[in-house]
């Protein structure tokens, strides 16, 4: 499955799936399919060998990359930082990034974005029991 699909969309939640993540193959956002608000978040893979084809950075949004299998480099403000499944990294709307695949099996990650300084109340503050 190379996209999400919608399964249930409910007075105020929305489930949805991508399969297999490990498998997950291009590129694919949650917003238009579950009607994000307030984050986006993304399912990317890069086969052996590819990288993002740019460098870009963000005005307003922090992201935070969630490694689910493979291996590879993060190029962030000219610094290569190496990646393997089960790395987090987050960067700065300010820092120049682009990332790409070293490894022999295809570079799968979660990336999410939310407005920089946004985070106001965590779980302890923020639910309710």
């Amino acid at each position: 499955m190379n996209q999400i699909e919608l399964k249930r969309n409910g007075n105020g939640y929305s489930v949805a799936t991508v399969g297999n993540p490990a498998a997950f193959e291009g590129k694919a956002f949650v917003k238009e399919v579950m009607g994000t608000t307030s984050m986006e978040v993304s399912f990317g893979s890069l086969a052996e060998g590819q990288a993002v084809p740019f460098f870009h950075k963000h005005k307003q949004n922090e992201e935070l990359y969630i490694v689910i299998s493979g291996q590879g480099v993060f190029t962030l403000d000219g610094e290569d930082v190496e990646v393997e499944a089960g790395s987090i990294v987050r960067v700065a709307p300010s820092v120049s990034r682009c990332n790409r695949n070293t490894g022999k099996e295809p570079l799968v990650y979660i990336c999410i974005q939310a407005k920089d300084g946004s985070l106001k109340q965590s779980v302890a503050e923020d639910a309710v029991i």
